[in-house]
């Protein structure tokens, strides 16, 4: 795919991928921004089909800052090509440029296979590897998210649940590789307050999957990623 656009994009433009590629089969919860690859269309040829897609929102932990983004959902479709390094940096410049966010943080899942080859491309900083956090599923084995249950039932007490739901099971989700990149406040300000130090990027045991392919870093990119990129607002 030799001629593409970067663009903002719908949370309902980029539902299909996720239907469709996305490991989770599921959107994110709280999106704030998503950011798009297009084929051309249009009268300015900045509305095509979407063919990939980086969506940011509140970060599920409460612990976290609710002016941090957390990048949720990173997705292509099988036949693009393209490389989602410069997809994600296209994102974290326009939120460095047009939102106050501090920092941005995302999560590679050992559970799928991934190191964060693609923070690593981008210049993302590795902080630490996340012990796997106490999630639920159903009798079928689907994951159920905390929010969805305290919302429906206003608790999330395993006593309750046990009684309501007996064929739901509470288990531990696999452990998530973490990484930070400094938007609107130093790294050095973000290291001090949260007392965060980097560590070695961490390496696949072996070929790394789809996701996780080496791409350009952010200083290497300049203000234009590859290929033609608009200034269009996200919509989200």
């Amino acid at each position: 795919m030799t001629d593409i656009i970067m663009t903002g994009a719908t949370s309902e433009e980029v539902w299909p991928l996720v239907r469709d590629f996305h490991y989770s089969r599921r959107m994110s919860s709280a999106i704030q921004h998503c950011f798009a690859i297009r084929k051309p269309g249009g009268l300015f040829g900045d509305t095509g089909e979407v063919v990939a897609a980086a969506i940011f929102g509140q970060p599920a932990n409460a612990s976290w800052p609710k002016t941090a983004l957390e990048l949720q959902r990173l997705v292509r479709r099988d036949d693009c090509g393209f490389q989602l390094s410069a997809l994600v940096t296209f994102g974290l410049r326009w939120l460095r440029s047009n939102t106050n966010t501090p920092f941005a943080l995302s999560y590679a899942d050992t559970g799928e296979n991934h190191h964060g080859g693609i923070y690593q491309a981008s210049g993302w900083k590795y902080i630490r590897l996340s012990e796997g956090a106490t999630i639920l599923r159903d009798g079928d084995g689907n994951y159920i998210h905390p929010r969805s249950v305290v919302s429906k039932y206003g608790t999330w007490a395993r006593s309750f649940i046990n009684e309501k739901h007996p064929d739901w099971s509470y288990c531990k989700d696999s452990a998530k590789h973490l990484y930070i990149f400094p938007l609107r406040q130093k790294w050095n300000t973000l290291s001090k307050k949260y007392g965060w130090q980097t560590l070695p990027y961490p390496k696949p045991d072996y070929a790394a999957r789809l996701l996780d392919e080496q791409g350009s870093s952010l200083s290497e990119l300049g203000a234009n990623p590859r290929g033609r990129s608009t200034t269009t607002l996200p919509a989200n």
